[in-house]
C-alpha cells in the first residue's frame, strides 16, 4: 500500500505528458503510485507511459482497449489504487514538488476526508488570457482554519463566489470515497461537477488550504477551451439531474446544495437556448436514464408548464423567504414551478407531498419530500399548488408547526 494514488487519464497528450509524471515522480514525497489510465490515446502516449513504468516501479498503466473519456478513467484508476489517500491529476498539468507530502501530513494531522486548495494557471499563449480565463487561481475568501463538514465548507465557497469542481484542486482520503460512493458520472461531460459536489457534501470532515499546489496549463483544444458540441450540454443537464438525485437521496438542502443546482439548470438552459438553432441536441441522449430526462426537458421547454396570471400579492410573499417548496406534484405543481423559477427568479427548493410513496422522488430535477417526514427550515414558505379543497387541511398543519405558507387559486 502507498500513501497516495495519483490518478492520471491519458488522452492525445503526448507534447504535455513527460512533464506532468516528472512534477510526481520527483514529489518530496516518494511513497506514492502512479496509476495511468491510457485511454486509447491515437498518439505515443501508451509508448511514453510504458517507457516510464519500466524505469519507475511506481508507475501502473491501464492500456484501455476503447475511448471512454475521462471520468471512465478516472474510475478504473481509483478502483486500481491501493493508497491512504488518492489525487486527481490531468496529464497536460503539473503540481509543485511538496504538494502530496503537505497534503497528506495534513490529513493525517486532521483525520481528513477532502483538502481543497488553490492553483496557478500557465497560458501557452498570451492571447489566451483574453479568450478564456478560468474561474480564479487564488482564493481570495474567508475560511476557517481548521476542519469542518463538507457542506460548510461548500455554504462558504459558495457564498463567497470560490467554488470550483477541478479534481485537480482536492486531496481526498481514498477509503471515504469507496464507503460513500462517490464516483465519476461515466459518459457524461463535465463529469467533474457532479464528483466534486457529492465528495464535499459526503465529507464529514474537510478543510481549505490557501496555497496553490497545482499548476494548470491553459492551451489550445483543451476541453475547457475546445468549441460547444451537443455533449456540452448533455453533460449539464445530466450533472443537473444527478446532482438532485443525490441531493434528494441523502436529504440535502442548504445554500450551497440548491446554488450549485441551480448553477447546473442555468448552464444547461444557457447552451440550450443559444445552441438548439444550430445542433440536433437529443444526439448524447442514448441511454434509458438519459432519454427520460430528455423528454422531461422538452417538454419543460415547450411550455407545457407555464402558467400566467399569478397575483403580485402571491410573490410578495414568497420573495419575503429565503427558501421556498410548492406543495403538490401535479401538472399545476409544476406549472407554478416553472413560472417562479424562470420567470420570476424565485428558486424551488423541492416539493412537498402527503405521501411520497405515491410519487416519483424526483420531479424536474428537484427532490419530492413527504410533508409530515420533512424538516422545514424555519427561513422556508411553502406555496400551495393544489385543488383548493385539499390545501385547507395542508394549511391548518403547516400552522401547527408554524411554517409560514401561501396559496395561488386556480
Amino acid at each position: 500500500m502507498s500513501r497516495v494514488s495519483v490518478i492520471i487519464p491519458v488522452y492525445n497528450v503526448e507534447k504535455y505528458l513527460p512533464e506532468c509524471l516528472d512534477s510526481v515522480l520527483c514529489q518530496t514525497l516518494r511513497d506514492l503510485e502512479v496509476i495511468a489510465v491510457d485511454d486509447c490515446s491515437p498518439d505515443r502516449c501508451g509508448e511514453i507511459l510504458d517507457a516510464y513504468a519500466s524505469k519507475d516501479s511506481r508507475v501502473k498503466v491501464i492500456h484501455l482497449p476503447e475511448n471512454h473519456r475521462q471520468g471512465y478513467g478516472r474510475n478504473r484508476g481509483l478502483e486500481r489504487a491501493s493508497g491512504t489517500y488518492c489525487y486527481f491529476l490531468d496529464s497536460d498539468d503539473t503540481i509543485v514538488p511538496e504538494a502530496l507530502e503537505e497534503l497528506a501530513d495534513l490529513a493525517d494531522r486532521e483525520e481528513l476526508d477532502a483538502v481543497f486548495f488553490d492553483s496557478e494557471n500557465r497560458y501557452e499563449r498570451e492571447d489566451l488570457k483574453k479568450l478564456f480565463a478560468p474561474p480564479m487561481t487564488l482564493r481570495k475568501g474567508t475560511y476557517p482554519e481548521e476542519a469542518v463538514s463538507g457542506a460548510e465548507l461548500l455554504d462558504l465557497f459558495m457564498r463567497q463566489g470560490e467554488w470550483t469542481c477541478y479534481p485537480q484542486r482536492t486531496f481526498w482520503r481514498r477509503d471515504f470515497l469507496l464507503r460513500e460512493e462517490i464516483r465519476y458520472p461515466e459518459g457524461v461531460e463535465h463529469e467533474d461537477e457532479y464528483f466534486a459536489f457529492a465528495g464535499i457534501l459526503a465529507a464529514g470532515r474537510a478543510r481549505y488550504v490557501r496555497k496553490p499546489y497545482f499548476r494548470l496549463r491553459v492551451r489550445d483544444d483543451s476541453v475547457m477551451t475546445s468549441r460547444f458540441r451537443p455533449k456540452n450540454f448533455h453533460g449539464y443537464l445530466l450533472n443537473y439531474y444527478l446532482m438532485n438525485r443525490f441531493a434528494a437521496q441523502r436529504g440535502l438542502d442548504t445554500f450551497g446544495v440548491r446554488s450549485n443546482i441551480y448553477r447546473m439548470y442555468d448552464r444547461a438552459m444557457t447552451l440550450y437556448l443559444a445552441n438548439n438553432a444550430k445542433f440536433d441536441l437529443s444526439e448524447p441522449f442514448v441511454s434509458e436514464r438519459d432519454r427520460i430526462v430528455w423528454s422531461v426537458f422538452r417538454n419543460y421547454i415547450r411550455g407545457e408548464f407555464g402558467v400566467n396570471n399569478v397575483p403580485p400579492s402571491v410573490y410578495e410573499k414568497i420573495r419575503r423567504y429565503r427558501t421556498v417548496y410548492i406543495f403538490g406534484a401535479g401538472v399545476t405543481a409544476q406549472r407554478f414551478c416553472n413560472r417562479l423559477e424562470h420567470k420570476d427568479g424565485v428558486l424551488i427548493a423541492g416539493f412537498l407531498v402527503s405521501d411520497a410513496s405515491k410519487n416519483p422522488e424526483i420531479l424536474l430535477g428537484r427532490p419530492v419530500y413527504q410533508l409530515d417526514r420533512t424538516d422545514v427550515p424555519s427561513d422556508a414558505i411553502v406555496v400551495g399548488a393544489v385543488q383548493l379543497q385539499f390545501w385547507d387541511e395542508i394549511r391548518e398543519e403547516l400552522e401547527k408547526r408554524k411554517i409560514a405558507c401561501t396559496f395561488h387559486r386556480w
